[in-house]
């Protein structure tokens, strides 16, 4: 019998929601796992839509966990409370503007914030300095760091030269930073360049790219032509024939069940729409003659999205993909 002054306190408010927090995670950790042991055929991109609520626990039923090239891991998850998605860096809305650079002013208060931290121009000097093999964390520090207009003509070359130096590479640690390299050189280059990415998806080079590299390409010509859609259609016809060589391989059924396989299919996919490209049609009709049926409901919800959001800002793109999906349905 335990004395009065020996008597716990009960938690506090704080205390209580910081319990229930820890016990929630631990649940999804627990039910995501198991669910990777079983044939889960959803994919985290057919939940990108979901947000997780703000605040309040819920009951995982089901899920996916998926480990993405920069090493951190995306979960989508089926709860009491329907299907949500969670990032472990941030949520991402898949609408952001890629091409979107903060001030200048911005980036000193981040510096001063912390001064273990480079600012802009030191990352630039030593990316420069440390010639065709710098350090892996200088790649991935620059993917995190906002650097204005004026610095992107500097970083370019330097990222494009750590991308075409170690995109073959064994090394686990040397592929995350490719992938960061890739992902910030898309997000800061200029539009009408978007074409020289054609060269990473040749099929001629001596080992193909890895289909994680592959993703993280489509998805980022996806997000960018997302926000700006061409003004006139068919602007970079080799890129797209690259991302077409990508869904023909990986829409065989024999290799669309592997793993990101259909990933990498949906977002060359819809990289190809969004670029207005002359094989849309081509590219979507392969999503819709794939045996598998939720792989063509999940391109076409996507696109139908891509829709919406081109209606409200880009008329004329939007009315081009409308008579795009007139064709596609009629061929059905």
């Amino acid at each position: 019998m335990p004395q009065p002054s020996e008597t716990r306190k009960p938690p506090t408010e704080a205390e209580a929601f910081y319990r229930e927090a820890v016990a929630f995670y631990r649940e999804i950790e627990a039910r995501a796992s198991a669910a990777m042991k079983v044939d889960f055929t959803a994919t985290l991109k057919s939940l990108n839509k979901v947000r997780l609520p703000p605040y309040g626990v819920m009951t995982v039923l089901g899920g996916v966990v998926e480990k993405l090239p920069s090493g951190q891991y995306d979960a989508a998850l089926d709860t009491d409370e329907g299907r949500v998605v969670i990032r472990s860096a941030k949520r991402t809305d898949r609408a952001t503007d890629p091409q979107f650079v903060s001030s200048s002013a911005s980036l000193l208060d981040d510096a001063a914030a912390d001064s273990s931290v480079l600012t802009p121009d030191q990352l630039l000097d030593q990316l420069a300095n440390a010639g065709t093999n710098p350090p892996c964390r200088l790649l991935c520090e620059a993917e995190l760091t906002r650097f204005v207009p004026s610095q992107h003509e500097a970083l370019l070359p330097l990222l494009w030269r750590y991308i075409l130096n170690h995109r073959n590479s064994n090394d686990r640690d040397e592929l995350v930073a490719v992938g960061s390299a890739i992902r910030k050189y898309i997000a800061i280059m200029p539009m009408d360049r978007m074409g020289e990415l054609a060269v990473l998806l040749k099929s001629g080079n001596r080992s193909p790219l890895p289909i994680e590299l592959e993703i993280e390409v489509a998805k980022m010509v996806y997000r960018n032509f997302e926000v700006h859609p061409p003004v006139d259609a068919n602007p970079q016809p080799e890129l797209a024939q690259r991302l077409l060589e990508i869904v023909q391989a990986y829409t065989n059924p024999r290799i669309l069940l592997r793993d990101k396989h259909s990933a990498a299919a949906s977002l060359a996919i819809e990289a190809i729409v969004s670029m207005r490209s002359s094989l849309a049609e081509q590219a979507w009709q392969a999503a819709i003659s794939c045996p598998y049926r939720w792989f063509a409901e999940l391109v076409s919800d996507d696109l139908d999205d891509l829709h919406k959001r081109w209606s409200i800002d880009h008329p004329d793109a939007a009315a081009w993909l409308g008579e795009l999906r007139n064709r596609v349905v009629a061929r059905v």
